[in-house]
């Protein structure tokens, strides 16, 4: 079953590493809490199922909310990390457009300035 998982995620295109972390770092919240099966078929079994629902609820709530918090913590960490290692990467870009755009300014005012000089006619 677990070979097959595997085959599914990846042909998914998500490796299994991925998932098998995704699912451990999940369980930092302890375990999702199981939805409990409705009984609806007579007044005592709806008041049942209207408590477990409700205790369900509560619980599912508790345990989204701590992945959710610990997903931001995560993504935001990531995040700050990529920014930083993006860093030399956009500074470096930043600095060849302004250096290639100052040579161009450059040429081609000296260029307009000799065409000016030697009668050339502005194009259109």
């Amino acid at each position: 079953m677990k070979l097959l998982l595997q085959v599914g995620l990846i042909a998914l295109g998500m490796t299994a590493s991925g998932a098998v972390y995704a699912q451990d770092w999940a369980a930092n919240c302890g375990r999702e809490p199981k939805a409990p099966a409705l009984n609806v078929s007579n007044v005592t079994n709806y008041n049942n199922s209207v408590e477990h629902f409700s205790a369900y609820d509560k619980a599912a709530r508790a345990y989204y909310a701590c992945v959710a918090k610990q997903a931001h913590a995560k993504q935001t960490a990531i995040s700050q990390k990529a920014k930083a290692e993006m860093e030399p990467y956009q500074k470096a870009t930043t600095e060849i457009r302004s250096r290639i755009t100052a040579n161009l300014t450059k040429m081609q005012t000296e260029l307009k300035a000799a065409g000016k000089k030697l009668g050339a006619k502005p194009k259109k």
